[in-house]
């Protein structure tokens, strides 16, 4: 699996293979990590020198590592994820207008909205099932539900418009 992971503002591409490698940037290197203190602590071993690595997560400033009393400020997404933000953040805004699509082929388990729904930034417009993983599919904006062209166990293919969303009327 992939994972776009942002050290510090820094980006990084992280690839786990199945020989216990892992690829950082296209680099090889020998990991185990064992979990110290309930996911809060763990050692790490990278090609044959040993670290401890402390996690914190603060709302205002997301998930913070400490290494050797260095703190690096990260994210880390996978590659489904990526594909999401990348799905919301190009799906088809015009004007205050947008158009949730299916950012992959998949099983609608649950559309949370109607027409007429108002709804804010955040809320969860459709619940998708693909490659065997549950998406909250969010609406990046406030607006009124004008359309829904999807129903609960409906299939979807890959950019099929699935919600759309008006303004806000005052």
């Amino acid at each position: 699996m992939k994972y776009l992971t942002t050290v510090n503002d820094t980006p990084f591409e992280v690839e786990l293979l199945e020989d216990g490698s892992v690829l950082v940037n296209g680099r090889s290197y020998q990991v185990d990590f064992s979990e110290i203190d309930g996911g809060q602590a763990f050692s790490l071993l990278v090609d044959g020198h040993s670290y401890e690595a402390f996690l914190t997560e603060d709302e205002a400033e997301g998930m913070q590592v400490v290494i050797q009393g260095i703190r690096y400020l990260t994210e880390v997404i996978d590659e489904h994820e990526q594909l999401l933000r990348q799905v919301a953040g190009d799906a088809g805004l015009s004007g205050e207008m947008y158009e949730l699509t299916a950012p992959m082929p998949g099983l609608v388990i649950k559309v949370a909205v109607a027409v007429g729904d108002q709804v804010a930034e955040g809320d969860v417009l459709v619940i998708l099932e693909s490659m065997k993983m549950q998406n909250e599919l969010k609406s990046p904006q406030s607006g009124v539900v004008t359309t829904v062209n999807v129903g609960d166990r409906d299939q979807v293919e890959k950019r099929d418009v699935m919600i759309v969303l008006g303004p806000v009327e005052n």
